[in-house]
């Protein structure tokens, strides 16, 4: 089957720039557990271009090792491509939590957990290619070297053999960050996405920390029990959303804007007025904008209470030339005006009741007053993009971050700047017209004669095209100004496609950003008393994070609001709770390496249950929630109906329930995908699943 017949059905949802970039994207999975190895079926299933996974496994040191022979994974990497199944590996057990990973009795005894799962998901899309790594304990691993490492030398297919190692040393000094630096801008296209699953804070931690310093997206999973739960971490400095499909999208037919457009004009004045249209059958195709463009100029003659100078006639408050000298006119404004504006509608129609024309023109009738200009969303984004912070990212080779004794480079993204570009040619844009955005330059179905609808539709892409020229003109202007500023060295930021340039003018009423706090940096604050969280608290105070705070104020009072909202049927089954119950598990795990209910006598399973207890009060104590609503003082606080949650965490021994898992992949690879194509909205934060519920609620922290 041809690859664009494969996948068709998913192009109608994100587009060929969407599969394109899917296509350049390498997903990195830590840990084969079953909500790992669902999320990563459901990202070979639509065609990323290739998977590692990743997992620790005694079976396999000597693939763990370095071709020295070395287990010293922070120095080298041997990632290798994933092997031919065998008949042992099909061998599955109807007791297996995990459809990838069958039970070890079942398998060979040299195979490893990274390579069986490897070598089962590649089998989904011959179209991807898949590689796995072995290493004797994933606390080992180096994760700013190795995620380095994968940007500047991807696994390939083409590679001498299965074993595609680097023998050379990864320590982060200033050289190689150099190096890695120039190998990097060769290849900005390229997409990585870190995809961590069932694992502790030891590994979560350090690897929140390497995304961050990588500019990586990060989701962070976790099947546990019954519960589920993803944590999304966008990458430095935050994830851009040119088209974030709204589900309502207002037609832009700029109304409200005054003057209207030439193109717009020279159609209303080709219709004539209304009233000298004798035949009936072209008075009833008349489309609905000229309707009411007509009716407003006549609302503004019959108004009373409009201050501001008005046209003598409708053909020279048409006239964009003639017009540029007036004021702007009035518009309704309130109800008993918006009712006069209707009611003229209805007296110019000859028959409301078969004039479908008018019917959608009253249908309508908000577009007249409806501000077009920018929203406070798309505001808010050109807020956070300014002239000379994009120059000083653009000309810069990087940003040194000293870590670990060492330098690393830390860039943003070519396709963030690029981004960043589109939006300062937008800002020039909208100073020069009156803060509109470019027109969109598609008109919805309307009644009307083929003829005056095509006219319509082709003033409308005209004037849009012209509108992406002008924004087009900007960004040449801007990159020009880059390289003046630049002194003769190399730009990072490239010119945007025509492709992307038009994505962003079409778009430009809905962009968005979105930004997360690090996980490494929201850890500390949940639990400031466990040894690993102090570290990383240090490890905060030394980054340059400037909208950490104003995120964890936001999340603060976005959270107080989230106790007010329980989960009606049965307020104790709201997924914030059993948030903190699995928050507390990770505490326990914290301080003794391994997570509560691993005992067999019922008195130390009663002891892991107060423990789990107070580490749940302390939790609360830290978010600010101790005094926040009736939710937490009940179902909480109460020292019976918490410990009731806690009990039934402890039971969960930290079991991993295949439909769980199945659940959390599934949402996991959905924002996967608005990630790696930037379209639609991810989610903001953290997503709880409760399966005892099935419901699930999305919260900030």
């Amino acid at each position: 089957m041809a690859t664009t017949d494969k996948y068709d059905r998913q192009l109608r949802l994100w587009g060929a720039s969407g599969q394109r970039a899917l296509g350049n994207t390498t997903v990195v999975l830590i840990g084969s557990s079953a909500c790992g190895t669902e999320t990563l079926k459901n990202l070979v299933l639509p065609g990323v271009a290739l998977f590692v996974v990743i997992d620790d496994d005694d079976l396999d040191e000597a693939a763990a090792g370095s071709a020295d022979g070395s287990n010293d994974t922070s120095s080298s990497f041997a990632i290798h491509h994933s092997p031919h199944l065998t008949d042992s590996m099909l061998k599955f057990s109807s007791h297996s939590s995990n459809f990838f990973l069958p039970p070890k009795a079942t398998t060979m005894s040299n195979t490893s957990n990274a390579a069986q799962a490897s070598a089962l998901l590649s089998e989904l899309n011959p179209d991807v290619e898949g590689y796995y790594m072995s290493v004797p304990s994933l606390e080992g691993i180096n994760y700013i070297s190795f995620l380095r490492y994968l940007l500047d030398k991807p696994p390939s297919s083409s590679s001498d053999g299965n074993n595609i190692t680097d023998s050379s040393n990864s320590n982060n000094n200033s050289s190689s960050s150099d190096n890695t630096t120039a190998q990097r801008q060769q290849s900005t296209e390229r997409k990585l996405l870190v995809v961590s699953a069932d694992q502790p804070s030891s590994i979560t931690l350090p690897l929140s920390h390497a995304c961050h310093l990588h500019s990586l997206p990060l989701l962070l999973l976790k099947s546990y029990g019954l519960i589920g739960q993803i944590r999304l971490q966008t990458p430095f400095p935050y994830h851009p959303i040119i088209d974030a499909r709204p589900s309502h999208r207002i037609p832009d037919l700029r109304l409200s804007s005054y003057p209207i457009f030439d193109g717009l004009n020279k159609v209303v004045k080709s219709v004539g007025k209304m009233e000298q249209i004798g035949d009936s059958m072209e008075h009833a195709h008349v489309p609905y904008v000229i309707i009411l463009l007509q009716a407003l100029e006549k609302w503004r003659e019959k108004s009373s209470s409009s201050n501001d100078v008005s046209p003598t006639d409708d053909d020279s408050a048409l006239d964009a030339d003639s017009a540029t000298s007036l004021k702007k006119p009035n518009f309704p404004k309130t109800m008993a005006e918006k009712e006069e504006f209707r009611n003229i509608i209805k007296r110019m129609a000859k028959n409301l009741n078969t004039e479908l024309n008018f019917e959608e023109a009253l249908r309508e009738a908000h577009m007249v007053w409806s501000d077009g200009r920018i929203s406070d969303n798309v505001q808010m984004v050109l807020d956070r993009v300014d002239e000379e912070s994009f120059y000083n990212a653009a000309i810069d080779s990087a940003m040194k971050m000293e870590v670990d004794g060492g330098d690393v480079s830390v860039l943003v993204p070519n396709h963030v700047l690029r981004f960043q570009l589109m939006v300062l040619a937008l800002k020039h844009f909208l100073v020069k017209h009156d803060n509109y955005p470019p027109l969109e330059g598609n008109i919805p179905d309307m009644t009307s004669d083929t003829a005056r609808y095509v006219a319509l539709q082709e003033a409308y892409k005209q004037k849009a095209e012209m509108d992406r020229l002008e924004v087009q003109g900007n960004i040449v202007a801007l990159l020009e100004e880059c390289q003046r500023r630049s002194n003769g060295n190399n730009i990072r930021v490239t010119m945007p496609s025509d492709e992307e340039i038009l994505t962003f003018c079409k778009n430009s009423r809905y962009l968005r950003i979105l930004e997360t706090r690090p996980y490494f940096a929201e850890y500390p604050y949940q639990d400031p008393g466990s040894d690993i969280a102090k570290s990383y608290a240090s490890i905060c105070s030394t980054l340059s994070m400037p909208n950490v705070d104003a995120i964890q104020s936001e999340a603060r009072d976005d959270l107080l609001m989230s106790t007010m909202d329980p989960y009606e049927t049965d307020p104790i089954q709201t997924p914030l709770l059993w948030w903190i119950a699995i928050r507390a598990c990770d505490a326990f795990y914290d301080r003794h390496q391994h997570y509560p209910g691993k005992h067999d006598q019922e008195l130390a399973l009663e002891a892991d249950v107060n423990e789990v207890y107070n580490l749940m009060i302390q939790i609360v104590s830290s978010l600010g929630l101790t005094d926040s609503s009736d939710l937490i003082k009940e179902y909480l606080l109460d020292a019976s109906k918490g410990k009731d949650l806690a009990r039934e965490v402890v039971r969960y021994d930290e079991a991993e329930i295949h439909t769980v898992a199945a659940v959390v992949g599934g949402v996991a690879s959905q924002e996967a995908v608005k990630l790696i194509t930037g379209q639609y909205v991810p989610l903001d934060d953290t997503y709880v699943y409760n399966g005892i519920a099935s419901i699930a609620g999305v919260y900030r922290f």
